[in-house]
């Protein structure tokens, strides 16, 4: 696989096709016969992070590794105070940074199928919000 000349830490675009590609994967699972909640809360997670790093490389912010949507999200109101108001969503899918991603964790099963909705819903409202303030940018 060779390098691309346009970096994804580097190119909002890229980062809002990964995020866009987790949430999509999260989705589809939940309409699956068993869905497996733990990933799909996992991927939600995943997936609020890409939409928030895409929209802080947007504004010209230099890639961090972290993965604390509380964190980003306080990042982001700094450029556009909507995000204050998803804080509660980003605690709620920090608990899946790790959660039930690894034996140990969390029991796996201990995941119901209402945290795995509430988790697809602050994934979603993320990506709204990021979409929104990006397409509000240009």
């Amino acid at each position: 696989m060779s390098a691309s000349p346009d970096r994804p830490v580097e190119t909002p675009q890229q980062w809002l096709r990964y995020a866009d590609g987790d949430l999509l994967v999260a989705e589809r699972e939940m309409r699956a016969p068993a869905p497996v909640y733990h990933v799909v809360c996992f991927l939600c997670q995943g997936a609020a992070e890409k939409f928030l790093k895409a929209y802080l490389i947007s504004q010209g912010w230099s890639l961090e590794k972290t993965h604390d949507l509380v964190t980003l999200l306080g990042r982001c109101a700094g450029y556009e105070a909507g995000f204050a108001a998803l804080a509660a969503e980003g605690a709620s899918l920090n608990e899946y940074i790790v959660a039930g991603r690894y034996p140990g964790d969390i029991a796996w099963e201990q995941i119901t199928t209402a945290e795995a909705e509430e988790a697809l819903e602050a994934a979603q409202r993320i990506r709204t919000q990021v979409k929104h303030a990006m397409s509000a940018k240009r």
